[in-house]
């Protein structure tokens, strides 16, 4: 257990600094790629209720993706965390204006008019990863957000969003983390386990 939890704190630490190296053009033109795929992908046309996260600076950015799901009358959820650290809920959002600087100054769902949806209610999940190997394992940040909410959101088709140096051969994970079914690069969307699509 304590060598699997050195082998992803040392993984974790050399992904995150190929991350924090990209200039943000290369974040942009990336991130552009990634929602093409996305649009043109059968699972994501056919998802009415769809989650997507907040992204941070050097991570495939989500907006384009939220504008483009909303305008097709879908039903948007962001991910909202608890006081309770490792707890977050999927808070509907109706545009990016329902959101707020937050801790980190990263944006999160306005908590004065928070709306929840319930996780088993969502048909599409685009999770994010600081590292995913091509069976479809995660490795996240640490906290175990992702690991409980994915849980309960069991019917829910999932695909992990990472640029394509994030995508390994192998990641150390635990029994309890819920692996995703699909990956999605600015290369394009991959089955797990079977190649691209």
């Amino acid at each position: 257990m304590e060598i699997n939890k050195n082998a992803k704190k040392e993984l974790r630490k050399n992904i995150l600094s190929i991350r924090r190296k990209l200039s943000r053009e290369e974040v942009a033109a990336g991130s552009n790629q990634i929602a093409e795929h996305l649009f043109a992908w059968p699972e994501y046309q056919a998802a009415k209720t769809i989650m997507l996260y907040l992204a941070m600076p050097d991570e495939p950015q989500m907006d384009r993706v939220i504008s483009h799901a909303l305008a097709n009358g879908k039903t948007v959820c962001v991910p909202h965390m608890r006081e309770t650290r490792g707890l977050m809920d999927a808070a509907i959002i109706t545009g990016l204006d329902d959101l707020v600087v937050g801790q980190f100054n990263l944006l999160v769902p306005n908590p004065a008019t928070l709306k929840l949806l319930v996780p088993s209610e969502l048909d599409l999940i685009i999770v994010p990863g600081v590292a995913f190997d091509k069976a479809g394992r995660r490795l996240g940040m640490g906290a175990g957000y992702y690991d409980r909410f994915l849980i309960q959101a069991n019917r829910a088709e999932l695909i992990g969003a990472a640029w394509a140096a994030q995508i390994l051969d192998t990641v150390p994970t635990d029994d309890h983390d819920r692996p995703v079914n699909y990956l999605l690069s600015e290369d394009g969307i991959f089955m797990c386990s079977k190649g691209k699509m």
